[in-house]
């Protein structure tokens, strides 16, 4: 693969990547508001399956995106791997930050339906 292709496709996983985030955080956002700002949870049922389909969301849409981003690594042209940029790039921790992302993710949901049936 060549420099110029190489980078491309990390454009557009990058792009997939934040605008994953950006539609999560504000489903997550307006669940999050729906919850603490209502009065009684007559739809509790709805908020429950509601949290759990925004956090495996969350999941899959950024463990897609590392999936990614850990393809571009193995594609990496030799003359950028050979750089000290690309040395960086190969060192990326990404175990750490799927491992983050889930955590994170489930604290949220499990959270939400915490609250929603307490």
């Amino acid at each position: 693969m060549n420099e110029e292709t190489w980078i491309k496709l990390g454009d557009q996983t990058a792009g997939n990547l934040r605008s994953s985030q950006n539609t999560y955080m504000l489903a997550v956002s307006a669940l999050t508001a729906t919850i603490v700002f209502s009065p009684n949870f007559e739809a509790s049922f709805l908020l429950t399956v509601a949290a759990i389909g925004v956090g495996l969301f969350g999941l899959l849409t950024f463990e897609n995106s590392q999936q990614g981003f850990m393809a571009l690594m193995k594609g990496m042209p030799a003359s950028m791997a050979s750089t000290e940029m690309g040395a960086a790039f190969q060192r990326t921790p990404f175990m750490v930050f799927r491992l983050a992302n889930a955590v994170l993710v489930a604290l949220i949901a499990i959270a939400q339906v915490m609250r929603v049936n307490s």
